[in-house]
């Protein structure tokens, strides 16, 4: 039976008509007002590439780039070989592995404002600080033997606006590897046993049936789930804002904080415009550089 190519229009329209409204064309405005000098109030006066130029020459947003990349590359790479790790570990059918799921994926449902401020807790250099408090009991336990262990740095400033993006590598972690250790877990559970059955009648190990069986045949998804990675890292906000107390410093900024500060503080709607137009550039090159990277012929089973 033949589908009516109208009949799949009319459902496709709600979504193409939402899709036009709340993101394509208030994407062509953001690319125009970056070409203008505008507060947001006055009449916008065209200035062509002033913004971008503007852009590439302050150190602020240079700093926020790099924080970007920072957590895109640090957070990503321990994030995703931690959601294999931990999928591959389920998907052997451990005892307890459906309450592990559950454990791992909460995080994924709570607000992003409200694991700021756990971390934020977490980090306290107050008697609330856990981190903190587990380093005072390392250094009793090493002083009683003699070892002097960061005698001057307790508590450590896990907070401290120079080293912030660092300390939210752990807590972006925290936060994503349970989500993206269920889409690969997902993808392994599709693969038929027999690969499993045959390959160890042969004499393959566990890690050798990981690198030559799951993860060729869930390679598809695991460079989803790096796409996925790339789009949420560009869009930090949250935790930042939180835990600078909504005024992040130079050394703390994202480009998302960045974008936020200019238009809500400073009122320069043209810059801050400058600057979603390159972060939408930044993900898609890193989503394309991607996408060709891993480009092979999909394997069949």
């Amino acid at each position: 039976m033949k589908t009516n190519p109208w009949f799949i229009r009319l459902f496709l329209l709600p979504a193409f008509l939402f899709f036009t409204a709340f993101a394509a064309l208030p994407g062509i405005r953001a690319l125009f007002y970056s070409l203008q000098k505008w507060d947001g109030l006055t009449t916008p006066e065209w200035v062509g590439l002033e913004n971008f130029r503007t852009l590439f020459a302050d150190d602020l947003f240079i700093k926020a780039l790099t924080n970007n990349v920072i957590l895109m590359v640090g957070a990503g790479s321990l994030t995703l070989s931690l959601a294999l790790f931990f999928a591959a570990t389920l998907h052997r059918k451990i005892r307890g592995a459906a309450i592990f799921r559950v454990a791992f994926f909460f995080p994924n449902v709570l607000a992003a404002v409200a694991v700021a401020l756990l971390w934020s807790l977490l980090y306290s250099t107050t008697d609330f600080g856990v981190f903190n408090g587990a380093l005072a009991v390392v250094q009793r336990i090493l002083g009683a033997v003699g070892i002097d262990f960061m005698p001057d740095s307790l508590p450590f400033a896990f907070k401290d606006s120079t080293i912030l993006i660092y300390a939210l590598i752990p807590m972006v972690v925290w936060t994503a590897v349970g989500f993206y250790m269920v889409l690969f877990l997902a993808a392994m559970q599709s693969i038929p046993e027999e690969l499993y059955e045959a390959s160890h009648l042969d004499g393959a190990s566990n890690g050798q049936q990981f690198f030559h069986i799951t993860l060729p045949l869930i390679r598809e998804v695991f460079i989803v789930g790096v796409v996925f990675f790339i789009i949420s890292s560009a869009k930090f906000f949250d935790a930042i804002w939180v835990l600078e107390s909504q005024f992040p410093t130079p050394d703390s900024h994202v480009l998302a904080t960045v974008l936020y500060q200019k238009v809500f503080t400073e009122y320069n709607v043209g810059y801050a415009s400058a600057v979603a137009v390159v972060l939408f550039g930044l993900v898609m090159v890193a989503t394309l550089v991607t996408l060709n990277l891993s480009r092979k012929e999909a394997l069949e089973y």
